[in-house]
C-alpha cells in the first residue's frame, strides 16, 4: 500500500506548475472517486464469487473509468472554454503535437519528477532521413505528408505515458519515462522499422511507393551530467545551446592599461620558467642573443 501511495496515487494528485486550479481538482476528485470503487471491487470480491463477482468488478471498473476520463474531458474543456487561444501557441499548426516550448516545460516537470523518486527519464531525437532531398525531388507537399507520416507513426507506437512533440521542420523528441537506456535503443529499433515498413501516402499519385527513414538517437538522463532541461535537450541532439556568458578576459587585456604591468607580463611571457627578471636586464640579454646570432 505504501508503494501504491507513493510510485502511483501521489505523482497524480500533484500539481504541477501553471496547471489550472480546476484540472487539478476534478483530477484529485476523479483518483478519490476510483480508489473508492477500488475499495468496493474489494468488498465485493470477498462477499461474491464466481460469475456475478466477476460482473460486478468489471462493471464497476469500467465505471471508474468512464468517470476519471469524463471529469479530465469536462475540466479541460472548461478552461479551453474560457480561453480558447491559451494553448494554441504551443501546439504545432502542421502536425496538431506539441511544440518546442512545451515539450521545455515537460521535460522540466519530468526531471524534477524522475528526481524526485529516483525513476529514469530518457530523451529521444527522431529525426527524418533526407528530407532537403525529398522536397527538392518530390516538392513541398509529400515533404509535408512525409512529416505527416513520421508523426503518426509516432503517435500509434509511443506509449500514452510518454510526451511527444515536434522540435523544428526535420526533428521530433520523445520523453520516454521510467525508460532506461537499453529500453530506449529498443524503442529506437521499433521506431526505425515502422516508418520504414510503410509507404508514404502521397497525393502527387507517385508511380513508384516512397519510403521514409529516420535516425534514432536517445540520451538518458544523468543530474550529475547536465545542469538542467535544456542542456539536456542540446546533449541529447535536439537543440543548439549557445553560451550565454563571455569568455574571461586574458590577464594581459586587463593589465593594457599599465605600462609597467604590461612590461612584467612580457617578462614573464619570455622566460615561461617563472624567473622575474628586470626588464632592462631583459632588454639586454634579447639583443644580446641576437647579435650573437646574426
Amino acid at each position: 500500500m505504501n508503494r501504491l501511495w507513493r510510485n502511483w496515487i501521489r505523482p497524480r494528485l500533484a500539481a504541477p506548475p501553471g496547471e489550472p486550479l480546476r484540472v487539478t481538482a476534478a483530477r484529485r476528485s476523479a483518483i478519490a472517486l476510483g480508489l473508492l470503487l477500488l475499495a468496493g471491487e474489494l468488498v465485493v470480491a470477498f462477499q461474491f464469487s464466481g460469475t456475478i463477482g466477476a460482473l460486478l468488478i468489471a462493471s464497476t471498473a469500467g465505471l471508474a473509468a468512464f468517470v476519471y476520463r469524463g471529469l479530465q474531458a469536462l475540466a479541460t474543456a472548461s478552461v479551453q472554454a474560457e480561453d480558447p487561444d491559451a494553448h494554441r501557441h504551443l501546439i504545432d499548426p502542421e502536425t496538431h503535437l506539441p511544440n518546442r516550448q512545451q515539450l521545455i516545460d515537460t521535460l522540466a516537470r519530468d526531471i524534477a519528477r524522475a528526481e524526485r523518486y529516483r525513476h529514469p527519464i530518457t530523451l529521444a531525437i527522431v529525426r527524418i532521413a533526407q528530407y532537403q532531398e525529398i522536397r527538392t525531388a518530390w516538392g513541398a507537399g509529400t515533404a509535408r505528408q512525409a512529416v505527416e507520416h513520421v508523426a503518426q507513426t509516432l503517435t500509434r507506437i509511443t506509449r500514452a505515458s510518454d510526451f511527444l512533440a515536434r522540435l523544428d521542420e526535420t526533428r521530433f523528441a520523445v520523453i520516454l519515462l521510467q525508460c532506461t537506456g537499453p529500453q530506449a535503443a529498443a524503442y529506437a529499433d521499433r521506431v526505425t522499422l515502422a516508418t520504414s515498413n510503410r509507404p508514404v501516402r502521397s497525393s502527387a499519385h507517385l508511380e513508384v511507393p516512397l519510403y521514409v527513414g529516420v535516425e534514432v538517437t536517445a540520451l538518458e538522463y544523468d543530474s550529475t551530467r547536465f545542469r538542467g532541461p535544456l542542456e539536456f535537450l542540446s546533449q541529447a541532439g535536439g537543440d543548439l545551446l549557445l553560451e550565454t556568458t563571455r569568455a574571461p578576459r586574458s590577464h594581459r587585456s586587463t593589465l593594457a592599461h599599465d605600462p609597467r604591468a604590461m612590461r612584467q607580463q612580457l617578462v614573464r611571457d619570455y622566460y615561461p620558467n617563472g624567473e622575474i627578471k628586470d626588464f632592462a636586464e631583459a632588454y639586454r640579454e634579447a639583443r644580446t642573443r641576437n647579435r650573437h646570432v646574426g
